[in-house]
């Protein structure tokens, strides 16, 4: 909740990241909020599900939900946002997908995100 509230603070605060204006992996909020996550070799293995607000307000991480088959619920992480890069996404002209350097099985033995 708190980093929710961080994140709405950060976003309407006057010189955060608007929605038009390239913000973290040249990206803007508006394009990074619910992009889906691809592992190294270009699988869908999630989403981006928040971003991580830093004390300065600027993008320092962000949380991704990790799928998961059921009955096991899906996981959500945190990564740096040197671990990720902005790629275009071949199936929506237009829209990205942020990409991970990390493997599925990596992120979900990552801790679990608050």
């Amino acid at each position: 909740m708190k980093l929710a509230v961080m994140l709405t603070a950060a976003l309407l605060a006057p010189g955060a990241y608007a929605q038009t204006a390239p913000g973290p992996l040249g990206l803007t909020a508006e394009q990074l909020d619910d992009a889906d996550l691809i592992d190294p070799q270009g699988r869908e293995i999630g989403e981006v599900e928040n971003l991580m607000i830093g004390p300065k307000g600027d993008v320092v991480g962000l949380i991704v939900e990790i799928d998961q088959r059921a009955p096991n619920p899906d996981r959500r992480v945190q990564i740096a946002l040197s671990d990720a890069r902005a790629v275009p996404d071949p199936t929506d002209p237009g829209a990205f997908n942020v990409q991970t350097r990390q493997t599925r099985e990596q992120l979900l033995a990552l801790p679990e995100a608050r």
